[in-house]
């Protein structure tokens, strides 16, 4: 029987090469984030691993192959798929990164950055409204971490999802670990960029950590979306300012790498619980009305 879900929900991405070590320890997660592109595109048994997850623990939906940012028009045969998948795992959301991942007849394997530009979201924006339309669950889109910036963007990262969000109604999935990547790599206040979000904006959260690369040539050693160590303090210290101005629904730990290391993805679900658990208490205690006990 599926287990009351708390609010925030904490869990994992689910991946297959760990699918029997989740399955033995579903207690110790919340809810689990599938890729609809594994439900869609892998092999039967990771299709039946996952399937078999549906009424047993909360699953949400996350994507990886809509690249919703290339200037062609979206995949409609795709969607549909998608929409079908999110039925079928139950999901109450399905997100997807504002990215893209291929160009005309080829697939760049990496998710890229646009061009922050006010005529870039207005396409951003049909597009959202397309998915709306064909995925009858809430969207989200996620921030990205990224290598550059294109020279003609005039909007910071904030003002194009916010632009994005307002006129679509779409909500964020919050990766922190990326905020945090490209706050560091890119020079610029992570704390500004989440304060200039709508309060409640964000429905979801992601966590993660990466690497760091030093090398002589750059003025600062560059950090890496590697998902494959512990989540960095700075990355939770993030996260506690955005637990005290949204209120998630999920906080998802994503891990690719180094998945043999099962103490260290329960040892850092056990610190975001913690996280939030101070949190909810923080916020209590400021909201109490003047004059009462405890």
């Amino acid at each position: 029987m599926m287990h009351r879900k708390p609010s925030p929900a904490v869990g994992i991405g689910y991946r297959a090469s760990i699918g029997q070590w989740t399955r033995e320890n579903l207690e110790s997660f919340d809810v689990l984030e599938i890729t609809v592109d594994h439900c869609i595109n892998g092999s039967q048994s990771v299709q039946l691993g996952i399937f078999d997850l549906v009424g047993r623990i909360p699953l949400t939906a996350h994507g990886i192959g809509l690249s919703i940012g290339t200037d062609t028009p979206l995949d409609l045969a795709y969607l549909d798929k998608v929409a079908a998948v999110v039925e079928r795992l139950q999901a109450p959301a399905y997100s997807e990164h504002l990215a893209f991942t291929r160009t005309p007849g080829r697939d760049l394997a990496s998710l890229l950055p646009l061009p922050r530009t006010e005529a870039v979201a207005e396409s951003i924006i049909a597009k959202v409204q397309t998915v709306q339309s064909r995925v009858p669950v809430p969207f989200l889109l996620e921030n990205i971490s990224y290598l550059f910036e294109w020279p003609d963007s005039n909007l910071s990262d904030a003002e194009f999802l916010n632009l994005i969000c307002r006129e679509t109604g779409a909500g964020l999935l919050l990766d922190v670990e990326n905020l945090f990547l490209n706050a560091n790599n890119h020079g610029f206040d992570p704390y500004a960029f989440l304060d200039a979000l709508p309060a409640d904006l964000v429905k979801e959260v992601h966590v993660a950590g990466g690497m760091t690369i030093p090398k002589d040539f750059l003025d600062r050693p560059f950090l890496a979306d590697s998902h494959s160590h512990p989540i960095p303090d700075g990355t939770l210290a993030l996260l506690d300012r955005v637990l005290a101005r949204h209120t998630p629904e999920t906080i998802v730990l994503e891990r690719d790498n180094r998945l043999h290391a099962v103490g260290e993805i329960l040892a850092d679900i056990g610190r975001v619980r913690s996280l939030v658990a101070r949190r909810k208490s923080e916020n209590t205690y400021a909201h109490q009305p003047l004059g009462s006990s405890g």
